[in-house]
């Protein structure tokens, strides 16, 4: 389909039913709200439907998750040795147990474990929550120094934004689409010009075109991921941003999209 890599997920340690349904609705504007909840069937079963697949030329990271520090760590030590790369997911609006690890110290010490687990060359990413206040956004840069110092391989910018949505069971969802673009880009940015890009970005958020892709490298990103937008378009959305992307860089005197990666920042 032309994607350069997947991830897959979010996994837990256990089992889970997510939220009750109805959890999943269409947005104007091809955005979507979701109250998911993390549902899938655990580390043990997904380790078993990956190990069947090795050896396949592909690039999987796997988004994992957990409502401890324990089950966060020993769901990277079950799934890691079987993907390419292992996604941090601390950001999800729709499971509150995960929030505990956007608190400095208690992140902090999670990275210090999954470090000690970590098998050399295997990549570690962090994705982060949307933030809209000073007070978040200082706590958002304050994760991604700990990802700097505890060697995180990258940031995925961002989760979807928690809104109200009184059809789901818990009362919020997580809008994602074209609705959070520009705060996918204002963050992005705001971690490129933080950290002086000394962590590779994979923006995420209401990426639905080349345009929008192109926008993302601007302000730093090296990879942009997609989701709504699939679910809209269907899979040929993936062919089209990348011919989209090889028409610009044919117009431009910018030679690839690792020189435009953070271009409109310098």
């Amino acid at each position: 389909m032309g994607f350069g890599y997947l991830t897959l997920g979010t996994v837990t340690l256990n089992p889970r039913d997510g939220n009750p349904k109805p959890r999943i609705w269409r947005y104007p504007g091809k955005s979507i709200v979701n109250s998911m909840g993390l549902p899938n069937q655990g580390a043990k079963r997904i380790a078993g439907n990956l190990s069947k697949h090795r050896g396949n030329e592909r690039l999987v990271v796997l988004s994992i998750s957990g409502l401890s520090i324990e089950e966060f760590v020993e769901c990277y030590r079950q799934i890691q040795p079987l993907v390419d790369g292992i996604e941090l997911n601390i950001s999800t609006p729709n499971t509150v147990g995960v929030r505990i690890f956007q608190q400095p110290p208690v992140f902090k010490k999670l990275l210090g474990l999954i470090t000690e687990a970590r098998t050399p060359g295997k990549p570690v990413w962090v994705k982060i929550p949307p933030y809209f206040t000073e007070k978040e956004r200082e706590n958002v840069l304050d994760l991604v120094e700990l990802c700097i110092r505890n060697s995180v391989d990258g940031i995925t910018a961002i989760n979807t934004k928690m809104v109200q949505e009184p059809r789901a069971s818990i009362g919020t969802g997580g809008l994602s689409g074209p609705l959070i673009f520009e705060d996918m880009l204002r963050i992005a940015a705001d971690i490129y010009k933080h950290t002086g890009g000394r962590i590779p970005i994979n923006a995420c958020g209401g990426i639905s075109s080349g345009l929008n892709a192109w926008r993302a490298f601007e302000v730093g990103a090296s990879s942009v991921q997609i989701y709504t937008a699939f679910i809209y378009e269907g899979p040929g959305i993936v062919a089209r941003i990348n011919r989209e992307l090889l028409e610009m860089l044919e117009k431009s005197k910018i030679g690839s999209l690792q020189e435009l990666a953070g271009s409109a920042m310098r």
